[in-house]
């Protein structure tokens, strides 16, 4: 028996290994790591620091959008906040956005039985497989 889905960071390695070894699993990248970086970034490049809410609210809609109509619509939410720091702005679509969105954002990832993990910590996906069992298994 094989995983059919393997949470893990955006290293490159692994997620070529994870290619080879489990070629029929779906590779979701880990939205704590993700929005840390995405983060850090923010906080390094978008000033003052009322902005970096402002920011950070816009790219939640991209991670969070359910939907492939709205998607786009959610980018250009965040590419309006971020317009003023390009830099950042690259950075996150060349990043995370072009080359790995269905990996992460909530329309593609909920296309695969994931049970609530979005993280690869481990505390965290005991607590996310625990509350998805109770609440789609459990009377």
């Amino acid at each position: 028996m094989y995983p059919t889905v393997i949470v893990s960071d955006r290293d490159l390695a692994l997620m070529n290994a994870i290619e080879v070894v489990f070629p029929e699993a779906c590779n979701l990248l880990c939205r704590f790591h993700i929005n840390k970086n995405v983060k850090a970034k923010c906080k390094m490049f978008v000033h003052p620091r009322e902005a970096w809410d402002v920011v950070m609210k816009a790219w939640a809609t991209i991670v969070d959008c359910t939907d492939c109509e709205a998607f786009p619509k959610c980018v250009e939410k965040f590419e309006s906040a971020s317009l003023a720091w390009l830099i950042f702005l690259e950075y996150v679509q060349n990043t995370w956005i072009k080359p790995h969105k269905e990996k992460f954002v909530s329309v593609w990832t909920n296309k695969v039985m994931h049970m609530g993990n979005t993280t690869s910590n481990r505390y965290v996906v005991i607590y996310n497989v625990y509350s998805y069992v109770k609440d789609h298994f459990v009377d």
